[in-house]
């Protein structure tokens, strides 16, 4: 008979998941792959993914989701320059990550187990129907690689912390930290690193008593390191990325509402075959206020952690498998911060783990005799009907319309179907379609920016100017640091002639928003026609060369404005541009600077800033 070794259970369980999920190598964009890979410059070379590398996730129009994933679109960038865009090659190797990764989860969990339990988890995870969405839609490349990531940091902290010599704990050590960077540079949830580790050696057997300091200190110093780039890369759009479903709810009302949808998370990982690509509002009701249901669903959360943390003697697969799947969750539960998702499949994939377990740990407890085939039958059509569900799932995603198509079908509540809906119509050219599925979306979640920033540019392009404005305030209210929200706001009010209340709204916000190239330019343009005089213009398009590194090109346009030897700083706008620009001018031209600040003073209290 053939032997299941640790080695053979990893290996056929990658096979059981490359073999289930090869349906998806025929697949083409769909979802956000278009936004995120197909249409993005940066994911089209190595080069460009690169100069990428400290730029959002999320190209200009879609910035506002505040992600930062530039080892997942590094990945697009070999995959294209490999197979020229061909989309068979990247959902391949997001079927080989699959598999690698199911061949990992084996790796982990064999200590706890018998190779047939190993085995047996390995399986479950790789047939899963949760990890349709991950596997079958290109972009949910970016939870293939953080799991990679997360798991390899287990295994290589388990070498640290086995090591015993000096040369083999920093080999270790250093293969830890770079696992921890792989993950975070994958995607956010590489955050939880340091947490999963801390369940791993709770339950090490053969861990040993502070062998792990520094191992923390490590993953806990590149993780504070990646939190501030990430924060410094996102910048205002961290801000403005939770879910708007949840936005303007108190902690309380956010936990009540989101206790019933955890319901919806244990059915998913425990009854797999209703799917949806969605479940935003109202697919998922918002409830504020406690109900019974949230009292059920605190009653589930509760028993899940209770098994959790009594199966560590007993079960310790049980309970890493538990406690895995509740860290690697936590950071899209919008238990302790709002994220940009009330549910999503993909969001499920290491989730997985606690089932999965569970179930391995039930196959390996079979004992021989007469009545062990029936409970391994048993397991057998569990597997089977999960791994047809899986393969009946995968053409959802083979093309751009049949995710919208069939989740309009399914779910004609769902706001955020109806947006994806108004893109898609839009890119077909029918651009009065889109915008009545958006106004719709707006309607049923009225708080969302997204619907009002679409709502507004289809209006425009429609010559609806009214309603234009009427969306790009409503976008406003919601998202002011948006400087997409801020250019549309001031295209409207140029549109109903509000020259001067385009001007003001651009200048609030180039002032929070230096960095902003494309407001300064818009600014620039009304300002222009205005009729003001030369100096501020030459001031403003010096601001503008020094933001893109042109410094020979403002030093030029300063010496411009010094030749113009008088300026008028009595009117407030002149005011503001010349503070504004007053940093670069002192940076180039300091004969200019002190000029520009005598004159100011001079015009005292009019513009008392500009020589601070």
């Amino acid at each position: 008979m053939f032997p299941v070794t640790r080695g053979r259970a990893a290996w056929l369980a990658a096979g059981v998941a490359a073999l289930v999920y090869a349906l998806a190598i025929g697949n083409g964009w769909a979802g956000d792959d278009m936004v995120a890979i197909r249409d993005n410059p940066a994911a089209h070379s190595i080069d460009a993914a690169l100069d990428a590398w400290f730029d959002p996730y999320w190209p200009e129009d879609f910035r506002w989701a505040g992600l930062y994933r530039p080892f997942t679109i590094f990945t697009y960038g070999v995959d294209w320059s490999i197979s020229g865009g061909a989309t068979w090659w990247f959902h391949a190797v997001n079927v080989a990550l699959h598999a690698l990764v199911t061949g990992l989860v084996v790796i982990v969990v064999a200590p706890w187990l018998p190779p047939l339990g190993a085995l047996a988890v390995g399986v479950l995870f790789a047939v899963h129907p949760v990890h349709v969405e991950a596997v079958a839609n290109t972009v949910g490349r970016a939870e293939l690689l953080v799991a990679v990531g997360l798991l390899t940091t287990l295994l290589a902290a388990r070498r640290y912390r086995r090591a015993t010599s000096p040369k083999s704990r920093a080999y270790w050590l250093t293969v830890t930290i770079m696992a921890v960077a792989l993950a975070l540079c994958s995607k956010e949830h590489g955050v939880v690193a340091i947490a999963l580790l801390a369940v791993d050696h709770v339950m090490d057997t053969e861990r040993s008593d502070g062998d792990g300091i520094a191992l923390y200190w490590g993953v806990a110093v590149v993780t504070l390191a990646w939190l501030f780039l990430w924060r410094g890369i996102a910048g205002a759009y961290v801000a403005s990325a939770g879910h708007a479903g949840l936005s303007g709810l108190t902690p309380v009302e956010r936990v009540a509402t989101m206790l019933p949808a955890y319901l919806e998370v244990l059915r998913l990982l425990a009854w797999p075959f209703a799917l949806a690509s969605d479940y935003s509002p109202q697919v998922i009701p918002i409830r504020p206020d406690f109900s019974w249901i949230a009292a059920l669903g605190l009653a589930s959360t509760a028993a899940v952690i209770a098994l959790g943390v009594l199966s560590i003697k007993r079960a310790p697969v049980v309970a890493f498998g538990v406690l895995a799947a509740l860290v690697t969750y936590l950071p899209t539960a919008n238990l302790v911060f709002v994220s940009g998702v009330l549910i999503a499949e993909r969001n499920l994939y290491l989730a997985v783990l606690a089932p999965a377990c569970a179930f391995g740990w039930g196959v390996s407890r079979v004992k021989e005799g007469h009545y062990r085939v029936a409970p391994l039958v048993a397991a057998a059509a569990v597997v089977l009907a999960f791994a047809f569900r899986s393969v009946e799932r995968i053409p959802f995603w083979v093309d751009s319309e049949s995710p919208i198509i069939g989740e309009q079908t399914a779910h004609p509540e769902n706001f955020q179907t109806r947006v994806v809906l108004g893109r898609h119509v839009a890119a077909l050219g029918d651009s009065s379609w889109a915008l009545a599925e958006i106004l719709v979306a707006g309607a049923l979640l009225p708080n969302d920016p997204a619907a009002a920033i679409l709502a507004t540019r289809h209006a425009a392009v429609q010559g609806r100017h009214r309603l234009a404005f009427s969306e790009a305030r409503r976008a406003f209210a919601m998202a002011p640091q948006d400087p997409v929200v801020i250019s549309q706001l001031a295209a409207a009010h140029t549109a109903l002639g509000g020259l001067d209340s385009a001007l003001a709204i651009l200048r609030y916000g180039i002032d929070p928003l230096p960095l902003s190239v494309d407001l300064v330019e818009q600014y620039r343009s009304l300002l222009s026609a205005t009729g003001v005089a030369r100096w501020r213009l030459l001031l403003v398009d010096a601001q503008r060369s020094w933001m893109t590194g042109d410094v020979v090109s403002a030093s030029a346009r300063l010496d411009s404005v010094a030749a113009e030897a008088a300026y008028d700083f009595t009117d407030a706008a002149a005011c503001a541009d010349g503070r504004r620009a007053f940093g670069v001018v002192r940076s180039l031209n300091p004969v200019l600077a002190e000029s520009l600040a005598l004159q100011a003073s001079a015009a005292l209290p009019a513009c008392p800033l500009v020589s601070k």
